[in-house]
């Protein structure tokens, strides 16, 4: 189980979720804006309670897929301003997948980078990763941006690896090694 989070950086804190952020967490993912890069739809009042649900508490750690999701929030406020999502993609191989939601009003003020990094080295230090990835759509260039800001390579280009609002798209992959912190 997972039971630690990820230390806090200079200007963000990282948390559980609960029930308050319902709202908060619905009022961004329901927007297009925020799904146009999302692996999926925009979500349904349901599907963000069911989230919530499933991530408020403490989250095993050990088998392939095993995931937790911290709340990222300003420090000294409960304001939901993102998400970060670790995933144990493959536990032999001490391989974790990192994932980031920045609310669509607090982007570009460098809330994705801090809290990336900060969940990296979470991640190497606490959770012993050897490596950590990302996976996004070619077309999301802040998120690529992100990934060469805090040290990640891109190591491929899957050419239209997903479809994305009924569109082929290509992916790109990114990843650092612990030894590279």
């Amino acid at each position: 189980m997972i039971d630690v989070l990820p230390p806090e950086t200079e200007r963000l804190v990282f948390r559980r979720f609960d029930a308050a952020d319902l709202e908060p967490m619905y009022s961004y993912q329901r927007r297009e804006d925020y799904a146009q890069y999302a692996w999926r739809g925009p979500r349904t009042r349901e599907e963000c309670e069911r989230a919530l649900a499933e991530n408020s508490g403490l989250r095993p750690w050990s088998r392939d897929g095993d995931h937790v999701r911290f709340a990222v929030s300003p420090k000294g406020s409960r304001e939901l301003v993102g998400e970060i999502v670790l995933t144990l993609t493959e536990a032999e191989a001490d391989q974790v997948e990192i994932g980031w939601v920045v609310h669509p009003d607090h982007a570009g003020k460098g809330i994705a980078s801090e809290a990336a990094r900060a969940a990296i080295e979470f991640a190497f230090a606490s959770l012993g990763a050897h490596r950590v990835c990302a996976s996004l759509d070619a077309l999301n260039v802040s998120s690529a941006k992100v990934c060469e800001r805090i040290g990640m390579r891109l190591e491929a280009t899957l050419r239209q690896s997903h479809r994305q609002l009924g569109e082929w798209r290509d992916e790109l992959i990114y990843a650092i090694l612990a030894d590279e912190v």
